[in-house]
């Protein structure tokens, strides 16, 4: 196995990031890995850029965008930690967009929170951490249900 120098991190607004941002710190410390954070809007009939790039420099621009919002303040914690990250914002559907960018770009790694869903709500949405562990050409870390809470 090739050592863990780039780490991907879908995050979803829905589910609790606190979790998620602790395992990530600490594996990217270890590994001394950069750290690329993606949230992607499924979102049909969008015509805009596939990727958007975030950085410090377009918070104040973006700063409406309540995801933009939440993103800057996740990369603000893990330059606090000596970490180097990015943060971006793509279009389309989640688990091919992640599994596309993490082969694009060569990730070793990706690390994605799961939902508890049961019954029909289980059902009709699939699981993005299922999709990826299937799609994606490197490891995928998923860690087990928190309890949804939408971030700050």
């Amino acid at each position: 196995m090739k050592p863990i120098r780039k780490i991907l991190v879908p995050i979803d607004l829905d589910v609790l990031t606190d979790p998620v941002m602790n395992l990530v710190r600490q594996v990217a410390v270890a590994f001394r890995a950069e750290v690329d954070l993606i949230h992607v809007f499924e979102t049909p009939g969008y015509h805009g850029p596939a990727l958007l790039d975030l950085s410090f420099e377009h918070s104040l621009e973006l700063e409406h965008w309540r995801t933009a919002k939440v993103m800057v303040g996740l990369l603000k914690i893990l330059a606090a930690d000596g970490i180097t990250a990015r943060g971006r914002m793509a279009f389309g559907v989640v688990e091919e967009e992640v599994a596309s960018l993490a082969e694009k770009e060569g990730f070793d790694l990706i690390i994605i929170a799961s939902h508890s869903r049961e019954g029909l709500d289980r059902f009709l949405q699939s699981s993005v951490a299922a999709a990826l562990l299937r799609r994606a050409h490197c490891p995928v870390l998923v860690l087990p249900h928190v309890h949804d809470k939408v971030p700050g």
